[in-house]
């Protein structure tokens, strides 16, 4: 039996999916038993509404590659083998990061930028040392998402819902200042929005 790379990265794709709604889904259903659902309009309209055209052409893209990456050629790069296997281990710290900020987050997830009212200040785990770990988390899988797809619809679209998130990060913040006061304002002292203040 031969080697196929092609095939390969699909399995750890599939593997990275199944990985992380495996990690994520408990624990925003937990959260939402506990404090209820949050509800998206809290968010500004123009996120949502980008956001509705970037992510299913990001997850659809994967999926048709998942099935038939024939679906996909038109957005093929040329990439070495080797560097897009390196997608694999790239995916992999993603999902750490992922299992560890939700972890240390607990019932305080919630997918819009409004903090539930039941929110505590979370300055554990990977919240030591940067304040938005789960979008750099997402930030990490879109790029081993890209390598192993070698896709140019995956690395766009990773970068434009990346950007989103960054962009909604800002009223994310002013929303947990007016909720903690000084505490969040001294935590943003000696934190980095995406990666750790050196």
């Amino acid at each position: 039996m031969s080697y196929d790379p092609e095939l390969f990265c699909r399995w750890l794709l599939g593997g990275v999916f199944v990985a992380a709604i495996w990690i994520g889904l408990p624990h925003r259903r937990r959260a939402d038993r506990a404090g209820g659902p949050v509800p998206r309009s809290v968010d500004p309209w123009w996120f949502w509404a980008m956001m509705g055209v970037v992510a299913p052409v990001l997850a659809l893209t994967c999926v048709a590659f998942l099935i038939s990456p024939r679906w996909v050629e038109f957005g093929r790069v040329s990439l070495p083998a080797g560097l897009r296997l390196m997608g694999g281990p790239i995916a992999a710290l993603g999902l750490l990061l992922f299992a560890w900020m939700f972890h240390h987050l607990g019932l305080n997830v919630t997918s819009t930028s409004m903090p539930r009212s039941n929110a505590t200040l979370v300055t554990s785990g990977p919240y030591r040392w940067i304040r938005h770990p789960m979008y750099t988390a997402a930030l990490i899988l879109v790029a081993g998402a890209a390598l192993l797809t070698a896709n140019l619809v995956v690395i766009v679209g990773g970068v434009a819902m990346f950007l989103l998130l960054a962009a909604r990060s800002g009223v994310e913040e002013e929303r947990l200042v007016g909720k903690f006061g000084e505490a969040y304002v001294a935590y943003q002292r000696r934190t980095g929005r995406f990666i750790p203040r050196f």
